[in-house]
């Protein structure tokens, strides 16, 4: 039984990232059922916030429900990941030219997506285990949803949160080679640069690459989880 350190988290925040981080690290498989009972005996923690925490797991794709039947880790099919990729790009660029303004006028927004790359870049270069990975994974996530924040478009900025990209960042983070998170970070400052020099055609292009090379990092997991 791995005993967790809670005592600075509620029971559910604790059952959430253990699990989570059993999903990642391919202890829980995709399709693998889940025993509530087991994951009770693994964590330490009682079956109630472990229930609640599959319910958020649930919510952002990594787990799925079936009436009577119970709960399995999800699997992820390629046409998924492909057309969330495809509505990801749609998004980052179809206000690109608020995007632009925005960056422009607002001083606050301009350092948060410096104090983001600084961060990013500082985690990369002194990653040792799984909760960097995680780190790498909600600064990415965070770039982008200042860009999109940007837009001012705020419907638009709830739908991009809630498009479920756990799903396929599981697929990548915690086994993607230290040098493509570098690459990641790098195609970040590339769109920070354009932002910048308030370069429309570039912009666009350095988000519609960064976006392509996300995709092929995930085709290539998948393919590779199925050569197994």
């Amino acid at each position: 039984m791995e005993i967790l350190n809670y005592k600075t988290e509620t029971l559910v925040e604790v059952a959430y990232r253990a699990i989570k981080k059993d999903i990642t690290e391919r202890i829980l498989v995709p399709g693998q059922k889940i025993v509530v009972r087991e994951l009770h005996e693994r964590y330490g923690i009682s079956e109630t916030p472990i229930k609640q925490a599959l319910n958020r797991l649930v919510t952002e794709g990594l787990v799925e429900s079936f009436p009577r039947r119970g709960m399995c880790v999800r699997k992820v099919k390629w046409q998924e990941i492909e057309e969330l990729m495809d509505i990801r790009c749609m998004f980052e660029t179809y206000y690109i030219d608020r995007v632009m303004e925005t960056f422009k006028n607002n001083a606050e927004i301009r350092e948060k997506f410096l104090e983001n790359l600084t961060e990013h870049k500082r985690i990369i270069e002194n990653i040792r285990d799984l909760n960097d990975y995680f780190q790498n994974y909600y600064l990415d996530q965070e770039f982008h949803q200042l860009f999109v924040k940007c837009s001012g478009n705020h419907r638009m900025l709830q739908i991009y949160n809630n498009l479920g990209t756990h799903v396929y960042a599981h697929y990548v983070y915690g086994r993607q080679p230290r040098e493509g998170m570098i690459q990641g970070v790098k195609e970040h400052e590339a769109i920070y640069h354009a932002l910048t020099a308030q370069d429309e055609a570039e912009l666009r292009r350095c988000i519609e690459v960064h976006i392509a090379n996300a995709k092929k990092n995930v085709y290539e997991m998948l393919q590779h989880d199925q050569d197994r």
